[in-house]
């Protein structure tokens, strides 16, 4: 025989069960990974593009998920947007002004920044900016920026802070680096490349003149170095920018700081 129980009596005995196996589940379930946590996030923060055009000027900035994430980083973004347009937009209308009073054409201004992300850790984010702009003349010009962000510190930091001495970290990749540049310039230029020693376009430029950024194939660690020269420094602007990477060597490992290290990836060498 069955015997109903009144339906508030029902549920009361069956709150009781459930209560320990509620509580259980509370503590035994671990913690979702930071990593887990990251990509949740990336996946909740979609890629930033941002456009505006106008009769005197055309403007874009884009940033990518994995900076979009990261709340600090975003505002950091958003503020250098702002700034950047503002600025364009002071500086169309002057020159607009200037074409009218000296009876010229005035040619619409540009300026466009698009970061995109060389590799993602856990201790570091970086990023690389190609920076496009016109503001009259036979053509626009293009560079680079390189965009470090210490998630633990919370804060943008600039390449040099990555080693106890940049110099010497890098001095290990200046000869692969000179090669790789040079058998892309003859890829390039086939049989107009040049062997006259005095051209400029033929020298290797030291490490200061170019962007320099750590870069990754994966998400587990970074395990080269991006050296990009922008248009004019290892070539013609007609042949645009070269971006050369580089192995990391133990002794460029050995020369990065303790707080990012974690970041790099062990060498296979």
């Amino acid at each position: 025989m069955t015997i109903r129980q009144p339906v508030h009596l029902a549920l009361t005995a069956l709150a009781a069960l459930m209560l320990p196996a509620m509580a259980a589940c509370g503590q035994d379930a671990p913690e979702a990974s930071s990593a887990t946590r990251e990509k949740a996030e990336q996946k909740a923060a979609p890629p930033v593009t941002f456009a505006r055009e106008t009769d005197t000027f055309t403007f874009s900035y884009a940033y990518p998920a994995e900076a979009a994430a990261i709340p600090e980083l975003a505002s950091l973004l958003e503020a250098e947007r702002a700034k950047d347009l503002a600025n364009l937009e002071s500086e169309a209308a002057e020159a607009e002004k200037d074409a009218k009073a000296n009876d010229y054409p005035y040619n619409p201004h540009m300026m466009g920044l698009s970061w995109t992300s060389t590799g993602n850790t856990a201790p570091l984010l970086a990023m690389l900016g190609e920076i496009s702009s016109y503001s009259g003349g036979a053509h626009g010009n293009t560079g680079y920026e390189a965009l470090l962000w210490d998630k633990t510190a919370g804060k943008r930091i600039k390449p040099e802070e990555l080693f106890t001495d940049m110099s010497a970290a890098l001095e290990p990749m200046r000869k692969p680096y000179c090669d790789a540049l040079n058998a892309e310039r003859l890829q390039r230029r086939g049989e107009y490349m040049s062997d006259d020693p005095d051209d400029m376009f033929n020298v290797c430029p030291p490490f200061s003149d170019l962007t320099v950024v750590p870069s990754a194939v994966g998400n587990d660690g970074f395990d080269r170095i991006m050296f990009v020269a922008a248009p004019y420094v290892a070539g013609p602007y007609a042949e645009g920018a070269y971006e050369i990477s580089v192995a990391v060597t133990r002794d460029t490992l050995a020369a990065i700081k303790p707080a990012y290290r974690a970041a790099f990836s062990n060498p296979a060498e």
